[in-house]
């Protein structure tokens, strides 16, 4: 074998390996992914009002106070917008892949007050990714 040779194989074996790892890296973020969201889904069941239309309404006039149901809601919420976060990465903010996904839409409209006026002011706007906070803020308008 001469040296063409063997140099050639070498590429094709780096991209092979490359491919694969690149492959693999991405079923597991996927995954993740996954876990993720069964992780939040069994908070929902376990805490009902969570996802409830009537108790996620009242979430402005009620930010500021130090009731367990509606500090227990701002996390949950915190969880949901930081998963909805990783979702869009993975998916490089691409809106069709991530609707095929899930449906984001209604889940974002359902905590737009969460997300709109959290306790801690500016909180969204300075923490999230100016791509992401632009989906939500089109599914929110």
């Amino acid at each position: 074998m001469d040296l063409t040779s063997a140099a050639v194989a070498t590429l094709i074996s780096s991209g092979v390996a490359t491919t694969v790892t690149i492959l693999l890296n991405r079923s597991t973020s996927m995954r993740n992914l996954e876990d993720q969201l069964d992780s939040i889904l069994k908070i929902s069941i376990q805490f009902p009002y969570l996802e409830n239309p009537k108790f996620t309404e009242t979430w402005i006039e009620n930010k500021d106070s130090n009731d367990e149901k509606y500090l227990r809601y701002e996390n949950y919420c915190t969880l949901i917008f930081n998963f909805l976060e990783r979702l869009c990465y993975f998916y490089k903010y691409n809106p069709k892949k991530i609707e095929s996904f899930m449906n984001v839409k209604d889940w974002v409209r359902l905590h737009k007050g969460c997300w709109k006026n959290p306790s801690v002011p500016y909180e969204n706007t300075d923490s999230y990714d100016e791509k992401f906070k632009k989906i939500i803020d089109n599914y929110i308008n």
